[in-house]
């Protein structure tokens, strides 16, 4: 069977500013949809994930819908031949969280093929999955945001977003926690919102679009300098800071794949740069084996990624 991906139309937000006579203006806000695309990660092996969901589904887009439902982040898929008799208790089974670097490590021999929204990279160890908003790092290292953007930005992702109640009170949960050994008062971390001119995401988007707010008393200041930008506490508020000041800082991680051969290859290594190194090392030797397919329980498509909507 062969495996393209699925792409759907996305609902675009979309904000349009409109200036009257009074020289104010409005934005149109429009909800956009989660798109779930799945990458095949690993084959013939299983996840140690919390299950949210099962089924019997016979086709890998039942399984995937299925999973992007369930606002899961992962899943496994047993493609059975056909007349097959499956002893199987289900041949789906979606998951609220990836796996991590160590999942690379074993050799789980199974029917199961492994797919995840995070595949390139994969998570490290260091990482913390909220099901359904996404996998972030609390980077304890102090750094000013330009500086936190780039270190985000080489590992895979950006500064978090935090531009909604639930991504606001479980990233100041991780602050609070990860930075316990600090006062009260020293607990708070950069996160993707700044000021240039207007309130804007680390994606772009102008906070005048949004309905949510978490300033603390006092916060934005008033005559503001023309750029600064916004660190999280852990007791759940936003407040601006000079962009130059130094402080620790949240990265929320792309979901990215698939994986190529050289990078699946290379995936165990931890460290960023030596990964790296490890890719452009070995490309050549994996870019003639990059489209052969691979013996396993049959042929299996060594780049298999199916995507899916919720608006499907």
């Amino acid at each position: 069977m062969s495996y393209e991906t699925i792409f759907l139309v996305l609902i675009l937000v979309v904000c349009v500013k409109q200036t009257g006579t009074d020289h104010s203006s409005s934005c149109s806000w429009h909800l956009r949809p989660p798109k779930y695309e799945y990458h095949l990660t690993k084959e013939c092996t299983v996840s140690n994930m919390r299950t949210v969901a099962s089924s019997n589904a016979t086709k890998l887009e039942s399984c995937v819908q299925l999973a992007a439902t369930k606002n899961a982040f992962a899943l496994t898929y047993a493609d059975l031949a056909e007349g097959t008799v499956s002893t199987l208790s289900s041949t789906c089974n979606v998951f609220d969280c990836p796996e991590f670097h160590p999942f690379l490590l074993t050799a789980n021999e199974s029917v199961y093929d492994y797919y995840s929204m995070y595949s390139k990279p994969l998570p490290s160890e260091n990482y913390t999955c909220a099901p359904g908003l996404g996998v972030f790092e609390l980077v304890t290292n102090h750094l000013n945001y330009s500086n936190a953007m780039i270190a985000c930005e080489d590992a895979g992702g950006h500064l978090a977003n935090v531009v909604s109640d639930s991504r606001t009170s479980f990233l100041a949960a991780l602050v609070s926690s990860d930075l316990k050994n600090k006062t009260l008062n020293n607990r708070k971390a950069f996160v993707g919102l700044f000021f240039e001119n207007e309130f804007v995401t680390i994606t772009g988007e102008p906070l005048s679009c949004m309905p949510f707010r978490a300033w603390a008393p006092g916060h934005p200041k008033a005559g503001r300098p023309k750029k600064e930008c916004v660190v999280l506490t852990g007791n759940r508020y936003w407040e601006t800071e000079d962009c130059a000041k130094k402080f620790p800082y949240i990265c929320e991680l792309v979901p990215d794949g698939p994986l190529s051969l050289v990078e699946r290859y290379c995936a165990p290594i931890k460290n960023t740069k030596r990964r790296k190194n490890c890719i452009l090392r070995n490309h050549k030797q994996f870019e003639q084996i990059e489209q052969t397919k691979q013996q396993c329980n049959g042929i299996i498509s060594t780049n298999k990624s199916v995507a899916i909507n919720d608006n499907n």
